[in-house]
């Protein structure tokens, strides 16, 4: 009888580590995750400015007029 005791105790103590190590794991996991999604967030973001500046300043030299210079058309 004490000898299920003792190993009833130790199944209980061996149970408590193996859940405090996996929810640590677990936790560990879940942030990389979080960060990972931050990391993509922010860098769909910048990469979303940076490609609507871009647009932007293409658009402007396309509407830009070309300037012709008319001086050098006169012999006269």
């Amino acid at each position: 009888m004490n000898e299920n005791i003792i190993i009833n105790e130790e199944v209980i103590e061996t149970t408590e580590k193996i859940a405090t190590a996996s929810s640590g794991k677990f936790f560990k996991v879940a942030a990389g995750i979080g960060l990972a999604a931050l990391g993509s967030l922010i860098t769909y973001k910048v990469v979303k400015m940076i490609v609507a500046k871009i647009k932007n300043n293409h658009q402007e030299i396309d509407e830009e007029p070309i300037p012709i210079d008319f001086e050098d058309d006169e012999t006269e």
